[in-house]
């Protein structure tokens, strides 16, 4: 309550309510998102300088991919494609 005795939330109803503490969850829930899954997004770029960073992405990278390509070949040619 305020000083003069009324709820300063009387004009606003509940699903506006609701609808600000959704507001505020999913930004939470997006902040977290970020900290879980951006380690494997390239978000920041190395170095021009530093080679062996830049190098060691390209090669993780490539293997990556590379290891993707070959699990979904064998999957498919295991279980699908008998």
């Amino acid at each position: 309550m305020s000083e003069n005795g009324t709820d300063p939330r009387d004009g606003i109803d509940e699903a506006h309510l609701a609808r600000r503490r959704m507001a505020r969850e999913m930004k939470r829930l997006d902040e977290q998102g970020e900290k879980l899954l951006g380690g494997g997004l390239p978000h920041e770029e190395a170095a021009e300088g530093d080679w062996t960073e830049v190098w060691g992405r390209r090669i993780g990278r490539s293997l990556g991919y590379a290891f993707a390509l070959y699990l979904i070949w064998h999957l498919l040619s295991t279980y699908v494609l008998k």
